[in-house]
């Protein structure tokens, strides 16, 4: 697979009481990670973000996440099955680990709102990439 990655700024609005960044922002800033990579996928500009579902997230909180540090979230791997991806994604701050997560995304008919077969041309990207 490709190395993949996004800078995230954080922003101070993003933190809590203990100046921590909030985990709901940890879980957006993730989804921002897999929609990117999954677009830089589709060179064809076939892309469009509401085909995929979030049928499950798993956050591990390895280490704190603080604001004024950037944050660089990365694709670590991908696995491929009939109608779903499941992504695994890292954040580091200052070369730290901090988040560990794996998104299972389903491929969906916008008509039909149906589970359907993840496209050729994206299984095709993956495997060539890996």
């Amino acid at each position: 697979m490709h190395s993949f990655s996004v800078t995230i700024e954080p922003r101070f609005y993003e933190t809590d009481a203990l100046g921590h960044i909030n985990n709901a922002s940890i879980a957006a800033w993730l989804e921002i990670v897999r929609m990117k990579f999954i677009a830089s996928l589709c060179t064809d500009g076939s892309y469009e973000a509401q085909h995929w579902i979030l049928a499950s997230l798993q956050i591990d909180f390895v280490a704190e996440t603080f604001f004024g540090d950037d944050v660089i979230g990365r694709v670590a791997e991908v696995q491929v099955g009939n109608t779903s991806l499941s992504v695994l994604c890292q954040m580091h701050q200052c070369g730290k680990l901090t988040v560990k997560a794996k998104a299972v995304l389903v491929f969906m008919d916008d008509k039909t709102r149906a589970p359907v077969r993840v496209p050729e041309f994206l299984r095709k990207q993956l495997n060539a990439n890996s």
